[in-house]
């Protein structure tokens, strides 16, 4: 029997959850009981664990697409800051772009090396596309899958690219509507008006961009649901995120603990990853080190070799925090939505008599 680096970590929740064994038959059963988060987050890792097909099929590829992205928008940031007036500022210098010298550095490269260009070029507009496009896709492929195998039908990892060019379409609307209240957006926005508009200008919209922020942050929460309704109920996105508002509302308890609940299961996983692969780093680190001081050859090729492990390494864990997280997701809103809305008019189990009605 094999065992993969996703088993180290159940260690910490077979420890919590009190979890059967790994490989032990998944048995996860619709029940009309109250909430329980143990009994959720526990069937969610035992179906991350049962189905690592999942993972590799339509988490590890939009993980690394994530990551790459990621990496060249932190590095585009850091370049543009460096061109950047506030960081030249009393130099003798004419200023310019980071962006316009890339567009020019581009230009002459496609002009020098036509190949080299029209390579870089259309390697760049795929990884663009790709980004775009295929984590949506894949999003709605893992939702879909989950939900199916959590009410025990028949799936094959293949029936994904059926559920993803289906749901795509509005799941993608979606994200498109909302992205402009996101994270990533704003920041985008404060550090373009920093890096041109200077401090001065800067500092009169701190309080608006912070505003902003938590308004963004209290309509994703608002929001947790829209994903699931679009594309397990297949309704509409205005209607879905009118009815994930509504979910929230009646179940805020439970959403604001399942989210607080995540997020100290992620950062604690994210911790041990990060000791466990700091040690293996930093010999490797070491290494291309003495190999850069004695041969630049050997130590541009540890350093690449280190580069494309780590970003495997990070787009595997990752990936697998996605599965997860999806799974525990799925699952709280099959049993929410299973529930119902219990109207005044209903009668409940027990009769009030005339002296407990006063």
């Amino acid at each position: 029997m094999r065992c993969s680096a996703i088993d180290s970590h159940y260690v910490f929740f077979s420890l919590y959850f009190n979890l059967e064994s790994p490989y032990a038959k998944v048995n996860i059963k619709k029940k009309n009981r109250a909430m329980d988060y143990k009994a959720i987050v526990k069937d969610a890792w035992v179906l991350t664990t049962h189905n690592r097909k999942l993972f590799w099929y339509w988490a590890f590829v939009p993980a690394l697409l994530s990551i790459i992205v990621g990496i060249v928008y932190f590095g585009y940031q850091v370049m543009s800051f460096s061109f950047s007036p506030i960081f030249n500022e009393g130099a003798n210098v004419e200023h310019t772009s980071f962006l316009k010298e890339l567009v020019v550095w581009i230009l002459s490269l496609i002009e020098n090396n036509t190949s080299q260009g029209i390579l870089l070029v259309t390697f760049a507009a795929i990884i663009f596309l790709l980004d775009t496009v295929y984590p949506t896709f894949a999003r709605v492929a893992l939702i879909q899958l989950t939900a199916r195998i959590k009410n025990g039908q028949p799936t094959s990892m293949i029936d994904g690219v059926t559920y993803g060019a289906l749901g795509f379409l509005k799941l993608f609307e979606y994200h498109m509507l909302i992205k402009i209240f996101g994270f990533v957006t704003i920041v985008t926005e404060a550090m373009f008006i920093l890096r041109n508009m200077g401090w001065d200008a800067f500092k009169f919209l701190v309080v608006p961009f912070i505003l902003l922020m938590i308004f963004g942050l209290i309509l994703a929460l608002f929001l947790t649901y829209t994903d699931y309704y679009i594309v397990i109920d297949e309704v509409g996105v205005i209607k879905s995120m009118g009815k994930s508002m509504k979910l929230v509302v009646l179940h805020w308890r439970h959403t604001i603990l399942l989210l607080i609940l995540m997020v100290l299961i992620s950062a604690r996983i994210i911790v041990n990853i990060i000791l466990v692969l700091l040690v293996p780093s930093l010999i490797f680190l070491a290494g291309g080190l003495i190999a850069t001081i004695t041969l630049a050859k050997i130590g541009t090729i540890i350093g690449i070799i280190v580069g494309i492990v780590s970003l495997f390494f990070a787009a595997y864990f990752t990936g697998i925090l996605e599965v997860f997280a999806n799974a525990v997701w799925v699952l709280t809103f099959l049993q929410l939505t299973e529930e119902g809305e219990i109207s005044a008019r209903e009668k409940g189990p027990v009769k009030l008599g005339a002296r407990d009605a006063t």
